[in-house]
């Protein structure tokens, strides 16, 4: 019962937190994602070194801030990264480390990936008009948000099948697919209460389906992670929730699948 009370303070604190800043947009949004990637690699640091996996640590830290700013400044951000990109490739050639070039490529890999991944919110809150990039993008977050809760909700309840035993052996098929009830409402309600949301059902149900297929997945991939690494919680920074990557997980797959959506829809004036 304390976890629980735990969980719904910290989200109770967290999610408006997180909703103004996505409001403000501009800088503040974009600050406030590199401050996510860079918590949520220095989470994913600490659970690899558990199993004495090495990185150069400046690098992952400063490598992706580049990647995440490409959308919104593709030519300054693109001869930035290759410059850092170099520059920790020369570092790792005269290395003395005898695990160098498996430092190298896990250093890139958790340098790049969060922050690509996390571009997709950067993608969404661009959408149209100031208004409507928020509208989308909270909307997106409502789903995910919601889709959570109903799984939860509904492996507690209902949950007999398990979804993926080996990796999560809590998650349960029925709990999957009560999450895909969560993001359904949560969009019915967006769609009701947000005038900025311009969407029609045969946009809307595609954007539902998406969140409610890679949000889990998004789990699952940083329940595998942490099964490897030996640990129950990514950190203790949110009470009852964990680290930030614990908070994300969901978002890190949903988001780019969200935003490959849109950009198709845009590619052929759909929307």
């Amino acid at each position: 019962m304390i976890e629980i009370v735990k969980r719904v303070t910290s989200a109770l604190i967290a999610a408006p937190v997180f909703l103004y800043l996505t409001w403000l947009g501009g800088w503040v949004f974009i600050v406030t994602l590199l401050t996510v990637s860079v918590v949520i690699q220095l989470e994913i640091v600490r659970m690899i070194a558990n199993k004495g996996v090495e990185v150069q640590m400046p690098m992952v830290l400063i490598l992706g801030i580049p990647v995440l700013l490409i959308s919104v400044l593709p030519d300054v951000a693109w001869i930035l990264f290759l410059t850092l990109l170099l520059i920790t490739l020369i570092i790792e050639t005269f290395s003395t480390s005898g695990y160098g070039w498996r430092r190298l490529m896990v250093t890139l890999m958790v340098a790049l990936l969060i922050p690509i991944l996390l571009s997709g919110l950067l993608v969404l809150r661009s959408i149209g008009t100031t208004e409507t990039g928020f509208a989308i993008t909270a909307t997106f977050l409502f789903m995910v948000w919601a889709n959570d809760i109903f799984a939860f909700i509904g492996g507690r309840t209902l949950g007999k099948h398990p979804l993926a035993p080996s990796i999560s052996p809590n998650k349960t098929v029925e709990g999957f697919f009560s999450g895909f009830g969560g993001s359904f409402f949560a969009l019915y309600l967006s769609m009701t209460f947000l005038p900025d949301l311009h969407f029609d059902w045969k946009i809307a149900i595609p954007f539902a389906v998406l969140i409610g297929l890679f949000g889990p997945v998004g789990d699952l991939a940083e329940s595998k992670l942490k099964r490897v690494a030996g640990i129950k919680d990514s950190s203790g920074l949110m009470p009852g929730h964990g680290g930030l990557f614990d908070r994300f997980d969901a978002m890190l797959f949903a988001a780019p699948a969200a935003a490959v959506y849109f950009q198709i829809l845009q590619l052929f004036s759909a929307f």
